[in-house]
């Protein structure tokens, strides 16, 4: 036979109200802040993240102009320590920045002397060409040389087109006096005369050629 101690009045009233109901449910709540905790609790037991908080090497300290220099001096070591890391930056940001301005002019140094050296378009007091306007010579260069056969395949090109003008245009001989014409040949140079003989030989293989590819167009139509 179990005996229960019967309640009494006070303590069936106790269980029908409604304000204790609520705090025994909210005291059997998961998680730390949905717990009623009374004022007691909060200052003997305070957590870390509470402005009530102390740690317990702090709770028996009187001297409060030690904790006021303490924690004025953490906060001056902590703007020094912000402007050492922004003086930090500006020092690494400049080093950078020289550092590229003297790759620049390293980079423009080799481009100068390079121009200098193998270019006529760097040096003083000279023309953008190897040649000299004054006495109408070419440079004693690589460049020079270069230039120089440049203009005697122009000049080539340049007598073979009045050669063909010529004799398309021209009879062989003078109608004015009879004599026989020399034609272009006559004024060619004689360091171009050997370019321009073998032009002249180039264009008459090519015209015969061509003639030869017009006479079998016309003897297969006559077939």
């Amino acid at each position: 036979m179990i005996n229960i101690q019967p309640r009494t009045r006070q303590e069936r009233e106790a269980l029908r109200d409604k304000d204790r109901i609520e705090k025994s449910r909210i005291d059997l709540r998961v998680g730390f802040e949905a717990r009623g905790l009374g004022v007691g609790t909060l200052i003997h037991q305070a957590p870390p993240q509470s402005t009530l908080y102390v740690p317990e090497n702090e709770r028996f300290d009187k001297d409060f102009a030690v904790a006021d220099k303490k924690q004025r001096e953490h906060e001056v070591w902590q703007r020094e320590k912000i402007i050492e890391r922004k003086r930090l930056d500006g020092l690494d940001r400049e080093t950078r920045k020289w550092d590229y301005q003297e790759k620049v002019e390293t980079k423009d140094q080799v481009k100068l002397m390079s121009h200098t050296q193998q270019l006529t378009q760097g040096k003083r007091n000279s023309n953008g060409l190897a040649y000299n306007p004054i006495t109408l010579k070419y440079d004693n260069s690589e460049q020079g040389n270069q230039l120089r056969q440049f203009d005697d395949k122009a000049k080539v090109r340049q007598f073979v087109r009045a050669h063909n003008l010529d004799t398309r245009g021209n009879t062989c001989f003078n109608i004015l006096t009879g004599e026989q014409r020399g034609g272009v040949d006559q004024i060619v140079p004689n360091h171009l005369r050997q370019n321009y003989q073998q032009r002249l030989r180039e264009a008459d293989e090519q015209q015969n050629i061509k003639h030869y590819a017009i006479q079998q167009q016309l003897l297969n139509q006559y077939e």
